[in-house]
């Protein structure tokens, strides 16, 4: 499914729990009042990750994210219809100002694949890891994005334990035809580095201790980039279950 996928950092002088409340309580219920053509809405709340492999000296890679926000729509249409919209413009749109560092943002348009269904009522224990990664230097994204499957099997082989925990797994590639100028201006950003693909991989908590064996594994393909590569362990909130009036 179409999906728009954006990786935020909150503003200074936000605590990380006064974040994730606002963008919940007071953003979500935003989008919920007038979901215009959204189909489906997501927050991911982050409560632990890593930023780039700390290999280069300068330690210069991404900036940490406190949530990935997922926006699903049916179709191209919807999707302008909605970010082109006067209520996302004058009412959505501003409040980023509120809770993002709003030129840090990572925003990207992809289309979603579901390989693994990740479970309708996930248990309390479940998380949602997600890893974004960017394409390794000479590495073109058409290449990273078709050798990950690849990448994940080795990786899987070397963390059997890991292996064997995941409930869901879904792959998002980001489109060439690139966000579009609304979309944009919506989440700011633009300056980041380019990803090629997001993994999402849903698991037990306990299953995290046996994560970083398959992310090396998937590193050690050579496709992604280490510093510029990242993951997050977050908790998803549902604010906008699939519609079924659309």
């Amino acid at each position: 499914m179409l999906k728009i996928v954006a990786a935020v950092r909150r503003k200074p002088g936000m605590t990380h729990a006064e974040y994730l409340a606002y963008i919940e309580q007071v953003h979500g219920k935003l989008a919920t009042d007038n979901p215009l053509q959204l189909h489906r809405y997501v927050q991911n709340h982050a409560f632990d990750g890593a930023y780039g492999s700390g290999d280069r000296p300068d330690h210069v890679g991404v900036f940490h994210r406190d949530s990935v926000t997922e926006l699903y729509f049916t179709s191209p249409q919807a999707m302008a219809e909605t970010f082109s919209a006067e209520y996302n413009r004058t009412v959505i749109a501003p409040d980023g100002a509120h809770f993002a560092e709003l030129p840090t943002n990572q925003a990207l348009l992809t289309i979603e694949t579901v390989l693994v269904p990740p479970p309708a009522a996930p248990a309390a224990n479940t998380v949602k890891i997600m890893m974004l990664l960017a394409c390794a230097d000479g590495v073109v994204a058409a290449n990273a994005q078709g050798g990950w499957q690849a990448a994940h099997e080795a990786g899987l082989a070397a963390a059997p334990a890991f292996a064997t925990a995941i409930c869901g797994l879904t792959r998002s590639d980001p489109q060439e035809s690139g966000p579009g100028a609304a979309m944009a201006a919506h989440f700011g950003g633009g300056d980041q580095p380019p990803l090629a693909l997001l993994v999402s991989i849903w698991a037990p908590e306990d299953a995290l201790a046996n994560f970083r064996r398959y992310e090396r594994s998937v590193l050690a393909s050579g496709l992604f980039h280490r510093d510029y590569s990242y993951f997050l362990f977050t908790r998803e909130v549902e604010i906008l279950a699939p519609r079924t009036d659309q």
